[in-house]
């Protein structure tokens, strides 16, 4: 059997958070644990599983895999429990700085395969002296390593002890694991079988992705962040549009006209062009090839 084949995959998505920021997201040890414990909490809670995690002091990695429709509100899950846990802890700037989530949908297998290493190796990137399996934030031991020393099982907790330790009325499975400090156990949530059978199906292929090159690490954390300036650009555009519909039109930009949404496009252009066409016609509701050819006129009219 050959090792290397791939294949085209539609149900695996890499969600993570701004790794841009420059703020601490995660500034003490609990908050990475109470992280670390919300990622597969929520996953299970939207039918979801876990293929690789990571929390890092600005920001979260995690692999999951399950129907495309269930992602939305996994992000929407996840950004709800963390506002909830900040303001418990008074932290509320870091609601009001905004929690960005994004989830990019994984073509085939190599490219999964590709983002669990980019995910592992994302703290030996950020400075972490030891191997990618001993950072505590992570995996850890899940890819072919021995199974961790000291660890408890999440059926021997009474319901309320369980809601107590990690932080949820959710019931969770019998077969997970949580070790001395309360974190559950990667392994034991990971879809390992798929992992197994799927993705890394020997250790020789795994230790070969492993050692990537860094330019393929890197392009795709300039991927990231690409994206993130996409959608805070989006997000601020959306703003001002909806702003000058109500001023110019005192409707909605739903409510009105092509003639109308044109209008607006053609003012948003003019002024601001940190945009794409793209992302214009998105949110002026107007298809955007026809957009490019009147904003191009416009333009060349001038």
């Amino acid at each position: 059997m050959n090792d290397w084949l791939t294949k085209r995959i539609n149900d695996c998505f890499h969600v993570y958070s701004d790794g841009t920021r420059l703020d601490v997201l995660f500034e003490t040890d609990e908050d990475k644990r109470f992280m670390m414990n919300l990622l597969p909490i929520a996953a299970h809670f939207c039918g979801l599983k876990v293929i690789c995690p990571e929390v890092m002091d600005t920001h979260f990695h995690v692999i999951v895999r399950g129907h495309a429709d269930k992602i939305e509100k996994f992000k929407r899950e996840i950004k709800r429990l963390l506002v909830r846990y900040f303001r418990r802890d008074g932290r509320c700037e870091i609601v009001k700085n905004s929690i960005w989530i994004n989830a990019d949908a994984i073509q085939d297998e190599d490219e999964l395969r590709r983002k669990i290493i980019y995910v592992l190796r994302n703290s030996t990137e950020a400075g972490f002296p030891l191997l990618p399996e001993n950072y505590p934030w992570g995996p850890g031991k899940a890819f072919f390593q021995a199974d961790d020393a000291s660890t408890h099982r999440v059926s021997d907790l009474s319901y309320r002890e369980a809601c107590k330790l990690f932080r949820t009325r959710l019931h969770l499975p019998d077969s997970w694991e949580y070790n001395d400090v309360g974190i559950l156990i990667p392994r034991t949530y990971m879809d390992m079988q798929f992992i197994t059978k799927s993705v890394f199906t020997s250790t020789r292929q795994f230790i070969a992705f492993l050692n990537a090159r860094k330019t393929d690490l890197t392009d795709m954390e300039s991927a990231d962040a690409r994206a993130f300036m996409e959608r805070r650009d989006e997000s601020k555009l959306r703003e001002e549009t909806k702003s000058r519909c109500q001023k110019q039109f005192n409707r909605p930009i739903k409510q009105l006209t092509k003639a109308e949404r044109i209008v607006i496009a053609k003012q948003l252009w003019d002024e601001r062009r940190t945009f794409s066409i793209k992302q214009l016609a998105r949110v002026t509701s107007l298809n955007a090839d026809v957009l490019k050819v009147i904003l191009h006129q416009t333009s060349s009219d001038q």
